[in-house]
């Protein structure tokens, strides 16, 4: 069987515990970055299904719930953007 790759040519990556422990904590931040997200747009969901079953007794309530979300969906965006061109894990103030 031909060989795919000489093993004997260059030396492996250094790998330790450090190393590791810092890519399963770079997964597990992006898991809870994705569920953070998720439950960001289910809140807003609800709150525009609220204002829309409210709407034929409570107008002001709807535009209130509509309103809300939208500010929270623009404030979702702006923090996505930040965190995105930052690199992620720099919590610290933003200039």
């Amino acid at each position: 069987m031909k060989q795919t790759f000489d093993f004997e040519q260059f030396t492996p990556p250094i790998l330790n515990e450090r190393i590791l422990r810092r890519e399963l904590e770079k997964r597990a931040e992006q898991r809870r970055t994705v569920l953070l997200a998720v439950a960001g747009a289910l809140f807003q969901a609800v709150f525009i299904l609220l204002g829309l079953l409210c709407w034929s007794t409570a107008p002001m309530l709807t535009l209130t719930c509509i309103g809300f979300a939208i500010v929270s969906m623009v404030g979702s965006g702006v923090i996505t953007i930040i965190y995105a061109q930052r690199g992620g894990a720099n919590y610290g103030p933003v200039y």
